[in-house]
């Protein structure tokens, strides 16, 4: 080893030693952006179920029109249900106990990074929460494009006979929960949508203190499309003691539903939860029973 605080004696390298240490290294980083490019391709995740033989992967996948998002689904390539699911990022979406639940319940689930998250994220931005805020400062409506992308999403994968149109669901906890909201609202083929500690209203978080009077901000609470669900199965499950996003307002978005969404199916569950802004103890359950009950009630329509 070389003492970096003296000289070395070690003569210098020729023209064709450097030559060729320069071909070695370009060799060695083409090979490196290879596998960091590809890790994403198929990404190893838990078991779905106690017994299942191998675990279960999902597939990073690209729309005709350049829109990448995860794909996981069981053994059976069958056309299937299909379950939207949404948090933060599409590695953790995908990798959750609600993704495998879900898979039991035999739908094929789909992620897309949320906005200000992974491959949505700008280096021109904050990260996460703060770059919404940023968005909607700018006048950005991020909620939109989101949708956009989302129903592309969907159109590929009912033109590749992946999910039936007729069976479509979004699932999303805390800031995933907003989202979800949104997207059953904009898309009519979303039959049923939970909210899992859902966001419904941005100006309650922390994150968007002083936004009170921003007309776009407060646009976006779900509260406000309420309306747009009509004949939807809907699942709302909060903590009683939900100081981050909100008890009463995720109750509210409830009962707004129930008033102007005409044959809307909704089951709201105020759950005790002493921790504040977590998924209380039944939600894993509730969930299961609900994304069973949406399947038998619509294929039996």
């Amino acid at each position: 080893m070389i003492d970096r605080n003296t000289p070395s004696t070690t003569r210098p390298p020729t023209t064709r030693g450097v030559r060729r240490g320069l071909e070695a290294g370009a060799l060695a980083l083409a090979c490196s952006v290879f596998l960091v490019a590809n890790v994403r391709a198929s990404q190893p995740s838990k078991r779905t179920v106690a017994g299942d033989p191998s675990p279960q992967q999902f597939r990073s996948l690209i729309t005709p029109d350049g829109i990448q998002f995860g794909l996981r689904q069981g053994p059976d390539k069958a056309l299937a249900p299909a379950a939207f699911l949404f948090g933060s990022l599409l590695t953790e979406v995908l990798t959750s106990e609600h993704c495998c639940i879900l898979l039991t319940a035999g739908y094929v689930c789909v992620a897309l990074d949320a906005p200000g998250h992974g491959l949505d994220r700008a280096t021109s931005e904050p990260p996460e929460l703060r770059s919404w805020r940023h968005r909607l400062a700018a006048g950005r409506n991020f909620v939109s494009a989101v949708n956009t992308k989302l129903s592309s999403i969907l159109d590929y994968l009912v033109a590749e006979r992946i999910a039936d149109p007729a069976l479509v669901m979004a699932v999303g906890g805390s800031r995933g929960g907003f989202l979800v909201f949104h997207f059953a609202g904009s898309d009519p083929r979303v039959r049923g949508v939970a909210g899992l500690a859902p966001v419904t209203e941005l100006r309650a978080l922390d994150d968007f203190r002083g936004m009170h009077d921003h007309k776009l901000t407060a646009s976006l609470s779900p509260i406000c499309h309420a309306a747009r669900l009509v004949g939807r199965h809907v699942l709302v499950i909060i903590g009683d003691r939900d100081n981050r996003v909100g008890t009463d307002h995720a109750t509210a978005l409830a009962r707004q539903i129930s008033k102007d969404a005409e044959g809307a199916r909704i089951d709201l569950h105020v759950l005790a939860e002493p921790r504040g802004h977590h998924h209380p103890a039944a939600t894993d359950e509730l969930l299961r029973t609900w994304a069973t009950k949406c399947l038998r009630e619509d294929t039996t329509r």
